[in-house]
């Protein structure tokens, strides 16, 4: 029994230390990732010291045993709780900032006193453990601050990917589960069975990393910040679009207000010249509006790519574009929309002023790992490629999304754009 409950706790060591390997490639060294890689080696610890718990002949032994592991007991519900709350990008404020590691710390350090005050272990020694009030105390804080941290999580995750919160979610109420199960003697195993939840536990939190995107963490950071971008320049536009609309009707209302005085004295020249002011500041106005419009209808982010690429494909009228599409588009890849719809729609411009060409062909292939995309036009092509604005805004915008552009041309055979972009 022991060879096999060794094996066991040695399994679910192996798994949680693969997790936290692969896990690592998908982090950014932000505060986030390293909460969750502590959180998981306070698992490591706590797994670590039931081996050792087996392999104890004496009280020395048991003693080293029971303080390794009670630095995975005691700190693995406040690791989770700082994970959680800034995977989720909340602010750790106040009290907050050490109040659940100095409860976990004050658990320890009773641990570590114990043979002074007897309230974590009321009895240790290689023939029985008895647990203490501490214990207890210790315990609910743990299953509080778990509890606590997995909310957090279902909030941030939202409704998009519900199996995937549930999975997350699940991942830390098996192992408390099974823990209170063991505690409190609802069923009475010869052994912990806490850690067989950890490895559960590992298989749930792999499963939502690499099938629902939990803890890609560095992409989840650029999607956020091209978004947050995106999103101060439409509420820059919005705000343009509100001045210009309340600036040219209060004027135009002046204007009418002025003109219904003049009418009343019958001084039709000023009648006319502030009908002639209001039309010219309408005129005005239209056209500062339709600006704004387009800028902000240019800058939204396509929730498909190939909505994008179709409207374009769809606008240009001088020659026919057709869009071959490979693969399923998704929302995915919609945080490369705006890229690709600035790539395809210069490219179009391109074509337009110097290719001379008689059609264009646009391809989008959608894989699992990148999104590629090639244009091409049947024009005159050129010699020399010449790195003018157009085509470094194509290479700023794709090298800003991680990926990389090659453009291919001569005499004769047309140009060729060919962009990869990593999902």
């Amino acid at each position: 029994m022991q060879l096999v409950l060794t094996f066991i706790y040695i399994a679910v060591i192996g798994a949680v230390l693969f997790c936290m390997a692969a896990l690592l490639f998908r982090g950014d060294g932000s505060a986030s990732s390293w909460a969750y890689f502590v959180c998981q080696g306070t698992v490591v610890l706590w797994c670590a010291s039931q081996i050792l718990q087996l392999m104890a002949k004496t009280g020395g032994e048991l003693t080293a045993a029971f303080l390794i592991g009670n630095v995975g007991i005691c700190f693995v519900g406040s690791t989770w709780f700082y994970f959680a709350y800034l995977y989720a990008g909340r602010k750790l404020k106040g009290v907050l900032k050490f109040l659940p590691g100095a409860v976990s710390f004050f658990f320890y350090l009773s641990v570590l006193t114990n043979g002074w005050h007897h309230l974590y272990y009321r009895d240790f020694s290689l023939e029985r453990v008895i647990h203490g009030p501490l214990f207890y105390v210790n315990v609910a804080c743990t299953y509080f601050f778990t509890f606590y941290g997995a909310v957090i999580l279902y909030v941030k995750m939202g409704p998009k990917h519900p199996l995937a919160r549930r999975l997350v979610v699940a991942s830390v109420l098996v192992p408390v589960a099974l823990n209170a199960l063991y505690l409190f003697g609802f069923v009475a195993p010869s052994f912990d069975i806490t850690p067989l939840g950890f490895g559960i536990s590992v298989f749930l939190v792999m499963m939502a990393a690499f099938k629902y995107r939990f803890m890609n963490l560095k992409k989840e950071l650029a999607i956020t910040n091209e978004k947050l971008l995106l999103e101060q320049e439409r509420n820059r536009i919005a705000q343009q679009v509100h001045d210009t609309a309340g600036h040219t009707l209060t004027m135009i209302q002046s204007y009418m207000k002025l003109a219904e005085v003049s009418a009343g004295k019958e001084n039709f020249e000023e009648v006319k010249g502030y009908l002639t002011e209001a039309r010219q500041l309408t005129g005005q106005g239209i056209k500062e509006l339709r600006e704004s419009i387009n800028m902000l209808r240019e800058e939204a982010e396509y929730e498909l790519v190939t909505q994008g690429v179709m409207q374009l494909a769809n606008q240009m009228k001088e020659i026919p574009v057709e869009v071959t599409v490979r693969g399923e588009d998704s929302k995915v890849y919609s945080h490369l929309s705006k890229t690709v719809y600035d790539t395809v729609r210069e490219s179009m411009t391109n074509t337009l002023k110097y290719a001379q060409a008689t059609k264009m062909d646009v391809v989008i292939r959608f894989q699992k790992s990148f999104l590629e995309v090639m244009i091409a036009d049947d024009g005159k092509g050129c010699e020399s490629i010449q790195d003018n604005n157009g085509l470094r805004g194509i290479k700023e915008r794709v090298q800003k999304a991680g990926g990389t552009v090659s453009f291919t041309s001569a005499p004769g055979e047309g140009f060729l754009t060919r962009v990869k972009l990593p999902v």
